[in-house]
C-alpha cells in the first residue's frame, strides 16, 4: 500500500452513507463581528472583527468541516492533491481566486459557528501551510445565505465540483443520499446532480449491492464500469465472481482485477475470435454427405448456430441500410484482423 494511502474502514464508509444533518441558519454579521477569538493563540494579536469586500476574510481556523458530509475518498490522489495545494500556498499564499464556501449555524446560547460547505482539501491545506510555520491570517470565503438545506448541501457535492469532478464510486455515495428525497425516482436524481438517469441507475445498483464490491471500488481494486458489467452480468453471483477473479489477479502479480482474469471471459475472447471459422466450419459438415448421417438432434443443433448467424448478418445489414457508415459491413466468414 502506498504510504499516503489511508484506507477507509467500514464504520467510516458507512457513516458516508448514513450522513444526515439538522441545520439552523445563524447570523452572518454575529459571526464576522465575533472574529477569531475563539481560536486565537495566546501570543497572537487577534482579529476583533472579520472583514469584507467582495469576499469575507476569515481565519481559517475559526472554520469547520461537517464530519461524514465530505465523500471524496481520502486515498493518495487525494492526499497528492492536498500537497499540491500545500506547497503551492507556502509559495504564493492563499488564492483569491478560489474562495471557500461556508454558511453560518445557530449553535444556541448565543454561539455561532462557521461550517465548511467547499473547498475541503484547500481547507486542508491551507491549515497545513500554518502548521507548518508560514503566517496567513485570514483566507477569502463566500458566506451562503441560502441553498444550505441537507438536500442542497447534498447536491453540491456533485455539482460544485466541475473543476476537479467526483470519481464514480463518490458520485454513487451522493446518489444514494439523494435517494432519501426522490426514491426510484433516477430522473430526478439525474437532473439534480447533472447526471444522466443511467448513470444514477448505475450508481444506486453499485450502492445497493453487496458492500464488499462497493469497498473494491472505492479501493481501486475492480473499475467502476466493470464492477458494474459483472453485477449486471452475473447478480447475486457477482460478488462471488469477483472475488475469484480478484484472487488470478493477485496470483498473476497485479494488484487491481483484470478483466482477462474473470471467469469464462478467456474462453468467450476465444469462441468470439473462432466464430468465422466455427461458421465455415459448420457450413462444410452441412454440405458434407455425412451430414445426414449425424443424429437428428445433432443436425438440429448445428441448424441452430447458422441459424444465429444468419439473423445477425441480417440484422447488421439493415441497420447498415438505415444508417450507412464506411465502416466494413458485418462478415462472419471472415476473422477480423
Amino acid at each position: 500500500m502506498d504510504a499516503i494511502t489511508v484506507q477507509q474502514t467500514e464504520a467510516e464508509h458507512q457513516m458516508d452513507l448514513d450522513f444526515r444533518l439538522q441545520i439552523f441558519p445563524g447570523s452572518i454579521k454575529k459571526a464576522m463581528a465575533n472574529g477569531n477569538r475563539d481560536v486565537v493563540e495566546a501570543e497572537e494579536v487577534p482579529i476583533l472583527k472579520f472583514g469584507s469586500s467582495d469576499l469575507w476574510n476569515i481565519d481559517p481556523r475559526c472554520i469547520e468541516v461537517i464530519p461524514g458530509y465530505n465523500v471524496r475518498v481520502k486515498n493518495a490522489k487525494y492526499y497528492e492533491k492536498v500537497e499540491i495545494l500545500k506547497q503551492n500556498m507556502m509559495e504564493f499564499g492563499f488564492s483569491k481566486d478560489s474562495p471557500l464556501s461556508v454558511f453560518v449555524t445557530d449553535e444556541g446560547d448565543g454561539k455561532t459557528s462557521f461550517k465548511l460547505k467547499r473547498g475541503h482539501r484547500r481547507l486542508e491545506a491551507v491549515l497545513a501551510v500554518i502548521a507548518a510555520g508560514k503566517p496567513i491570517k485570514t483566507v477569502p470565503c463566500i458566506v451562503v445565505k441560502d441553498a444550505i438545506s441537507e438536500q442542497d448541501l447534498t447536491e453540491d457535492l456533485a455539482t460544485g465540483n466541475s473543476g476537479d469532478p467526483l470519481s464514480s464510486y463518490e458520485n454513487a455515495i451522493v446518489c444514494k443520499r439523494m435517494s432519501r428525497w426522490h426514491p426510484d425516482d433516477h430522473a430526478m436524481i439525474g437532473l439534480r446532480l447533472e447526471l444522466w438517469p443511467s448513470q444514477v441507475s448505475d450508481c444506486l445498483l453499485l450502492m445497493n449491492g453487496p458492500a464488499e464490491i462497493a469497498n473494491c471500488v472505492r479501493d481501486d481494486l475492480i473499475s467502476f464500469t466493470h464492477a458494474i458489467e459483472l453485477l449486471k452480468e452475473h447478480g447475486p453471483k457477482a460478488l462471488d465472481v469477483i472475488e475469484q477473479s480478484l484472487a488470478r489477479s493477485r496470483a498473476a502479480g497485479k494488484t487491481k482485477l483484470m478483466p482477462r482474469f474473470v471467469p469464462g471471459k478467456v474462453i468467450k475472447k476465444a469462441v468470439t475470435a473462432a466464430a468465422p471459422a466455427m461458421k465455415a466450419a459448420i457450413d462444410d459438415i452441412k454440405k458434407d454427405k455425412a451430414f445426414s448421417q449425424l443424429s437428428p438432434e445433432n443436425q438440429q443443433k448445428l441448424e441452430a448456430i447458422l441459424e444465429q448467424f444468419k439473423k445477425a448478418e441480417e440484422a447488421e445489414a439493415q441497420l447498415n441500410a438505415e444508417n450507412p457508415t464506411d465502416e466494413p459491413e458485418l462478415n462472419l466468414n471472415q476473422a477480423e484482423v
